[in-house]
């Protein structure tokens, strides 16, 4: 097999996946929830614009987008663990592969750089004295530094070489020096093009792609259950030796297997954080109208329990409970309470954010809905 041979077979299945779970994620209400967020809050960064002071520090927001260009960097090989064996004699046919490789995190890379410029380019051109040439230099400098971080973690360059340039391009932007900035970007990819593997490097490589995949199904997580996602927890010794301390009843066994996956698992108590914060950022942007205020309760705590409902079933599938010498009785029951526990605390604390937010009388009926949507799901 020669490397054309193995990028098109090797692109193809990952996409086949990627597709499946993308698909799995749009069917999902979280998604669609981050959707209207985001969208809520371009309208409200357009009358931002339209209101914006011309002594707006702008200039320092561009700065910081190529220090943010340069600090996340994530690559891609298609390689799996078997490749480590099976491609060693062909080793020195594979020099296509390497370079559709190098092409596609530098694509990648340039992308992810684009859009936060996008966004505080449209600031920039109000508050600040620049040409289109200018403002293309930063365009073109910018994707290159998406792109060196990428090629950086590929060819094991320390991360610490595209930071220090990046801060270099930074200061450039402070001074008002945007025509200087291609000249460094142009510097750091030479640094990165002598660096370069001469070749395949197989165990770093297929190290880079499983921990690529995992972050992946890690984010897929958040909208839908991976069944290949390995569980992930934190000690969270606080909570974990409250759980503790509660009494052990006879019949409540599942509420303390239960509430301490809950508590230590980034699927259960992550998630009401992550959701929490999205909801907290929509009343911010949303302030001024009491409803949309409001809505945010029920939609953000809806789609908590909705994401909580299989959450019991893979704690049963992983701790095996069903082996357990444990009264089925209590399972129901323990769930219900689990989901109850999380929909309460979850609702009490965006309605008091939405009373800091103007939201009003309107905060009443939407805490009712949303009771009875936890209701329904904890019943279901």
């Amino acid at each position: 097999m020669n490397g054309s041979t193995l990028w098109r077979d090797r692109l193809s299945s990952s996409m086949v996946e990627t597709m499946k779970y993308m698909r799995y994620m749009a069917n999902g209400g979280l998604l669609f929830t981050v959707y209207f967020v985001l969208l809520y809050g371009l309208v409200v960064y357009g009358r931002f614009l339209d209101e914006v002071d011309v002594s707006f520090p702008s200039r320092w927001l561009m700065a910081a987008c190529f220090l943010l260009a340069a600090a996340y960097r994530s690559s891609r090989t298609f390689l799996v663990e078997a490749d480590q064996v099976f491609l060693l004699p062909t080793l020195s046919r594979l020099q296509p592969f390497m370079n559709r490789v190098r092409l596609y995190n530098a694509l990648f890379g340039m992308a992810r750089a684009v859009v936060p410029f996008l966004f505080v380019s449209a600031l920039y051109v109000r508050t600040e004295s620049i040409g289109a040439l200018e403002l293309l230099v930063l365009f073109a400098s910018i994707a290159v530094f998406g792109a060196a971080a990428n090629l950086s973690k590929l060819e094991h360059v320390p991360h610490r070489i595209v930071i220090l340039y990046a801060c270099g391009a930074s200061i450039l932007v402070l001074v008002d020096m945007e025509m200087m900035v291609g000249v460094v970007a142009f510097f750091l990819m030479i640094v990165l093009h002598l660096k370069r593997n001469e070749r395949l490097p197989l165990l770093e490589w297929t190290m880079l792609e499983r921990e690529s995949r995992e972050r992946f199904y890690r984010v897929a997580n958040w909208f839908v259950d991976v069944p290949r996602m390995p569980q992930s927890y934190r000690p969270r010794r606080l909570l974990s030796s409250l759980v503790e301390r509660t009494a052990n009843a006879e019949g409540r066994s599942f509420d303390y297997l239960y509430r301490k996956q809950f508590i230590r698992s980034t699927d259960g108590l992550g998630l009401i954080l992550r959701l929490t914060m999205v909801a907290t950022v929509f009343m911010w942007l949303g302030q001024g109208n009491d409803w949309m205020v409001a809505l945010a309760i029920p939609a953000f705590v809806g789609v908590t329990v909705f994401q909580l409902a299989p959450f019991t079933r893979a704690i049963n599938e992983h701790l095996l409970t069903r082996l357990l010498p444990l009264p089925e009785t209590g399972r129901q029951a323990a769930k219900r309470r689990l989901i109850r526990f999380a929909y309460g605390v979850q609702t009490v604390i965006l309605s008091l954010a939405g009373l800091v937010f103007g939201g009003g009388t309107a905060i009443l009926p939407a805490a009712v809905v949303t009771v009875l949507i936890g209701e329904y799901y904890a019943r279901k």
